[in-house]
């Protein structure tokens, strides 16, 4: 099995060209890696909650919308 500190090794050694695939197929892994932690979390972990509770104030109209810069009259 390879290891982290083997992978580091590697990685600087790749001709440019492997480099950019290598680095591209790490992008992607890294996001789908990214998308499966946030879809766990909102079904059952910390976001879970506080969807519920946005969900909650929301429908209750205890909703709050700060700006951080102020809106222009229009007229």
């Amino acid at each position: 099995m390879t290891t982290v500190a083997e992978i580091q090794s590697a990685v600087p050694t790749l001709p440019e060209e492997q480099f950019e695939v290598f680095s591209s197929w790490f992008d992607e892994y890294e996001e789908e890696h990214w998308d499966r932690q946030i879809e766990d979390d909102q079904k059952s972990g910390p976001l879970r909650d506080l969807m519920d509770k946005a969900r909650s104030n929301f429908e209750a109209g205890n909703i709050i919308i700060k700006l951080s810069v102020p809106l222009k009259n229009p007229f």
